[in-house]
């Protein structure tokens, strides 16, 4: 199988036409100042090519933040199937589609879910190359390079993109118009090795990650998480802009009339309050210390499970989008490792309380001055604060 080629800029339009032959085409839009979604595009003139991250990451087309699964009427119960039309996710940086190679293992595990494998099966995977900004560390993480998880992959070599085709889908798509695509020269090689060259010395953002399990093991009573978690809003901004969150709740919603309805399976958050209440009221992770350092171990531990995948990419979606800015992930493993650090917990508000302005008591309400006390529930806040940020509930 060809495994590279390369494309004129020039002629990028008869490409994106191309792609729009496979199926509808999505990619990063500008939905504000600041904010990018991945949007249907019809033009290449759309396409927001500088965008370095998307308000919420592609997994959202296969895990959905709400689908009905069953349905059911007074003449039985019937499963809701997906539906599906082949569709092209254009303009994935490497981070993302290392978390969906993530959640491909774990939404592929027995037992299967079909609604996610049936979308994942119609979709063919555009990478793109970027350059890194502050909030950027998956080279930390190790995921700062296209390594699968891709059908195609574009690297930006000056007028044109060096090609890399992984799959046998990549392939068939090239090959039915193979008069775009030229053989890569010596030159156009250079130019992909030296691209490679000079993003993996542009990185602000750095630490060393291959003794974190064990860091996060040796380091789990430390004071930075009673520092860190009662700053927490239990908004749970966190979990729906990353790419590999995966919890969800089901919820039966029933007519009025009690003779139909359905269930419905819809985006959770380990930072919710109520997310790990159980039956006859026992909350065994009630405050956001407890749950800051659970999502934290998930992130760069992984839990002791068949996977045991330490499931941050990366990407600083999560430390862009924390209006507490505890969710610093570059500066908590630094002062885990006993390195030089800073950290919104290095300056706390005068007068006391956080200077987030949220709760300091260990139900993280959001109330100043750590006087509130009650278990208030911010369950929706997180999706509120990511939607003022963009509209990005059509996709």
């Amino acid at each position: 199988m060809q495994r590279s080629a390369v494309l004129s800029k020039n002629r990028f339009p008869d490409f994106f036409d191309l792609l729009k032959e496979f199926g509808a085409v999505f990619a990063p839009r500008r939905v504000s100042q600041k904010s990018f979604s991945f949007k249907q595009v019809d033009h290449p003139s759309e396409i927001a090519f500088e965008a370095l991250r998307t308000i919420l990451p592609p997994k959202k087309f296969f895990f959905q933040q709400r689908e009905t699964i069953i349905s059911y009427d007074k003449d039985g119960v019937k499963e809701v199937k997906p539906k599906v039309a082949p569709q092209v996710i254009f303009g994935l940086h490497p981070c993302d589609l290392t978390g969906l190679g993530i959640m491909d293992k774990i939404y592929a595990a027995d037992p299967p879910d079909p609604h996610y494998l049936t979308r994942r099966k119609a979709t063919l995977l555009v990478g793109l190359s970027c350059m890194p900004d502050k909030h950027c560390f998956c080279k930390a993480m190790g995921t700062d390079s296209p390594t699968s998880d891709y059908d195609l992959f574009l690297t930006d070599i000056g007028d044109d993109y060096f090609l890399q085709i992984h799959t046998a889908a990549g392939q068939s798509l090239i090959e039915s118009q193979s008069e775009l695509f030229g053989a890569a020269s010596e030159i156009n090689k250079q130019g992909f090795k030296d691209f490679w060259t000079t993003r993996d010395q542009a990185f602000p953002s750095h630490f060393e990650s291959e003794n974190l399990p064990a860091i996060m093991d040796l380091e789990w009573d430390n004071k930075i998480w009673d520092d860190l978690g009662n700053r927490c809003l239990s908004c749970g901004n966190c979990t729906p802009v990353c790419p590999t969150c995966y919890c969800f709740d089901m919820v039966d919603v029933a007519s009025l009339h009690a003779q139909e309805g359905e269930r419905a399976r819809e985006w959770d958050s380990c930072q919710f309050v109520g997310f790990a209440k159980v039956a006859g009221g026992t909350n065994f992770r009630p405050g956001p210390v407890d749950r800051l350092k659970f999502w934290y171990r998930h992130k760069l531990h992984g839990f002791e499970d068949p996977h045991g995948l330490q499931t941050c990419v990366g990407c600083g979606r999560c430390t862009e989008s924390c209006p507490s800015g505890i969710d610093d992930i570059v500066n908590v493993v630094l002062r885990l490792q006993g390195k030089p650090s800073v950290l919104v917990t290095d300056t706390p508000k005068a007068g006391g309380g956080s200077s987030a302005g949220g709760c300091g008591s260990s139900a993280g309400c959001g109330a100043a001055g750590g006087t509130c006390g009650d278990a208030h529930d911010n369950s929706q806040s997180g999706y509120l604060q990511i939607e003022r940020r963009g509209d990005d509930s059509d996709a």
